[in-house]
């Protein structure tokens, strides 16, 4: 072999072991997970975790179930925005709630937490922007009366048990029920569960905050709780009646405040998908317009709540904007020498912001502008043509008052007063309430058989049930329209032109007032027993029963019903709240559509047992009850206990004379109006005895107060002196025309 070739195949050899050699390459790095020479990449490996990575090939421990960056929530656009689930409803039983904020105008769905398909949970702006829900295409199968309002945070939820009543859905508004129906299937399969919308669209318009699913139905008490906090359910904290956060099949607090994900607060690893909501914060919101009256200069996101100065005469001070034209003609009222445009200058007008208050020039009794104008010869008029103008409780207003009192031949009847006039209702025990329509009145009561009937002026007509009582009347429409309760068994019901309706007759039950919506809605309060039990309140509209909210354990009477703007429904009465003192106490209470407000107590710096609310009327936004709250008589103390006459101003106490603050007495306001901004409450209140040391001698006696005065209506040359206690009686309603 030649030296050339042999010093090749060597030179090969030792290439060839020096590559296979690693002692001859040098020293190897650690790849993430620690291995020489390794190509593993560190990352999130759990799927469910939030940060999940698929490109990860080693865990590094970095997973995170769930994320929360402070107070956030999702503002969706109303056209292509949602939040994608996952499979998250099957045929059991679901519980689905969340916090949303309805935007105004676009003509859009609303879907707070639906389905691909099989089930929906929305508020429909065609359906007036009613909470609706349902399954397999009835997504109407339940429905809120009412519609969410726009532009506040409300929570809602819905709850379906397909085992009780071959599947009943509820919904709940602000933690109240509000409607529930029976009979719903199932829903039919679906893969995935949106927050803000259904299907392929049908999206929300406004923001949602704290959405929450449960493979459960929760209880009332339950929603009720979680809706207490305000934007945060803090639905994996037992507490208080919820006990359900091992139930939650997904919680998503939408905190995250950036990115596409939202993670999910359970621990079931239920991680969403955004597609085109965005990320809001409420530290941020406000007006963020300098030249509005609320403008706030630490505000970044505008949220539509700016207030403009937009009249002349209107001045913005601490950020609420004040008007200054009383009687809108252009003229700033400083500048206007008569602002209530009578025809009395302000400085000769005994009242300068009231056009039917000036003077009584004439000396006649009746003010110089009740007609509006300044008129001393046409400054009222004369019913009984013995030339003095009639006395007038309200100038300009008829006044009719309800109740009962002795006549002239001594007899305790049913009777009402016009303007103080008593006028006497045939054949009545006592009369209840009172309705005017041009000129015809029209009051409820119980006849001298002790069976339900009305009258039509002075002719009284009966209702069938009996053992009657009727508690309240109104008209519509023409249609007469009566409720109360009939038998000895004590069954609730309504008469519309003297035919009954049954309410709820199982059991104990009794019905208190009555209204009629413009659509022809049928609206009874009162209460009814549950298992012979408690005494709980409820409404019926037409003759679907709905239970209205009491504390845990306490009872409830709703006594009177009053509209707003024809729709929003108050309901006046009672709820029985836990004391340390006497266990239980009622409240009175009003309850605004669904949603219960406890009034609070007044009257004294003495022991009080509680308050009753009977009567609820609305004047433009502002809500009044009328009632009273109880005094605990001491022990050993004579005389001592009574109730406080008392009304209710947007939950603002007012104290009436007739009571124990000025007398040994006891007195209580029953109903409630409101005309041209004079307060008219009727009731009991005490006639004070010679010795204002001693109660002997007292009665309560009907009465009125007109702004907080008290006025009687039973005159001592009504009846005969010899009757004794000849000024008993009573005022229940009231009516101004």
């Amino acid at each position: 072999m030649n030296t050339n070739k042999l010093l090749l195949i060597l030179l090969f050899i030792l290439l060839s072991c020096t590559k296979d050699d690693p002692s001859q390459s040098g020293p190897q790095s650690e790849d993430c997970a620690g291995s020489s020479g390794g190509e593993a990449v560190c990352g999130c490996t759990d799927s469910t975790a939030y940060n999940y990575d698929s490109n990860a090939t080693h865990d590094d421990g970095s997973c995170q179930t769930f994320v929360d960056n402070g107070d956030y929530y999702l503002k969706f656009n109303a056209t292509n925005s949602s939040v994608a689930l996952g499979d998250m409803i099957d045929q059991g039983s679901y519980t689905k709630a969340a916090w949303v904020w309805r935007d105004y105008g676009f003509n859009v769905k609303n879907n707070i937490v639906s389905g691909n398909t099989g089930h929906a949970f929305y508020a429909p702006f065609s359906e007036g922007g009613r909470l609706s829900s349902g399954h397999n295409g009835n997504y109407n199968a339940v429905q809120d009366p009412d519609s969410i309002p726009e532009a506040v945070w409300t929570f809602v939820a819905v709850t379906y048990d397909p085992s009780v009543e071959n599947g009943t859905m509820t919904l709940y508004r602000s933690g109240v029920q509000v409607a529930q129906s029976t009979g719903i299937e199932p829903p039919e399969d679906n893969h995935t569960t949106y927050i803000g919308r259904f299907g392929g669209g049908n999206v929300f318009y406004g923001f949602i905050d704290e959405v929450a699913i449960w493979d459960e139905a929760l209880s009332d008490s339950e929603i009720e709780e979680l809706s207490s906090i305000t934007n945060d359910m803090d639905a994996t904290d037992n507490r208080g009646s919820y006990s359900s956060s091992s139930n939650l099949t997904g919680y998503w607090k939408l905190n995250e405040g950036g990115g596409d994900l939202v993670s999910d607060a359970s621990g079931n690893g239920n991680v969403g998908t955004i597609e085109m909501a965005t990320w809001m914060t409420c530290e941020e919101c406000g007006c963020t317009d300098e030249t509005a009256c609320n403008y706030d200069p630490s505000a970044t996101i505008e949220n539509r709540s700016c207030e403009y100065v937009d009249d002349p005469c209107d001045t913005c001070v601490g950020s609420e904007i004040l008007g200054n034209d009383h009687d809108l003609d252009g003229v700033c009222d400083d500048e206007d020498e008569d602002d209530d445009n009578d025809n009395v200058a302000d400085d000769e007008d005994s009242d300068p912001f009231d056009n039917t208050v000036c003077a009584d020039s004439d000396n006649d009794g009746c003010d110089d502008c009740s007609s509006g104008r300044f008129n001393p010869y046409d400054d009222g008029p004369d019913d009984d043509g013995d030339g003095t103008c009639n006395s007038y409780i309200i100038p300009g207003r008829t006044v009719y008052i309800v109740g009962a009192s002795y006549d002239s031949n001594g007899n305790y009847t049913a009777c009402y007063w016009k303007d103080g006039v008593r006028h006497e209702l045939p054949g009545g025990a006592w009369a209840t309430d009172i309705f005017v329509e041009n000129g015809t009145v029209y009051t409820s009561g119980t006849g001298e058989a002790s069976d339900a009937c009305y009258w039509i002026d002075q002719t009284r007509y009966d209702l069938p049930g009996n053992w009657g009582e009727a508690e309240a009347i109104t008209v519509h429409n023409g249609d007469i329209y009566v409720a109360g309760h009939f038998g000895s068994n004590v069954g609730s019901c309504y008469w519309k032109n003297g035919v009954k309706t049954n309410l709820t007759t199982n059991r104990d039950s009794q019905a208190f007032g009555i209204a009629v919506k413009d659509n022809g809605d049928v609206y009874t309060g009162g209460w009814f027993m549950n298992n012979h039990h408690y005494v709980l309140p409820c409404f019926w509209k037409n003759t679907s029963r709905t239970t209205l909210s009491v504390p845990s354990g306490g009872d409830g009477e709703v006594n009177d019903i009053a509209l707003m703007n024809g729709n929003v429904r108050y309901f006046a009465g009672y709820a029985m709240k836990p004391d340390n003192f006497a266990g239980y106490v009622p409240k009175a209470t009003h309850w605004r559509n669904s949603k219960r407000t406890d009034l609070p107590l007044g009257g004294s710096k003495w022991d009080i047992y509680g308050a009753y609310g009977y009567g609820v009327c609305t004047d433009g936004s502002d809500v009044y009850i009328a009632g009273n709250t109880d005094w605990y008589g001491q022990w050993e103390v004579y005389p001592s206990g009574g109730s406080f006459p008392q009304y209710w101003k947007n939950n603002k106490i007012f104290d009436l004379p007739g009571g124990p603050l000025n007398s040994w007495g006891t007195g209580t306001a029953y109903d409630v109006r409101v005309s041209d901004g004079n307060i008219v409450v009727v009731g009991i209140a005490t006639v004070e005895s010679p010795d204002p040391t001693t109660p002997e001698g007292s009665y309560t006696s009907p009465c009125y107060w007109l702004n907080g005065e008290l006025h009687f209506l039973v005159d001592q040359y009504d009846v005969p002196n010899e009757i004794d206690g000849w000024m008993r009686g009573e005022a229940k309603g009231v009516f101004i025309e």
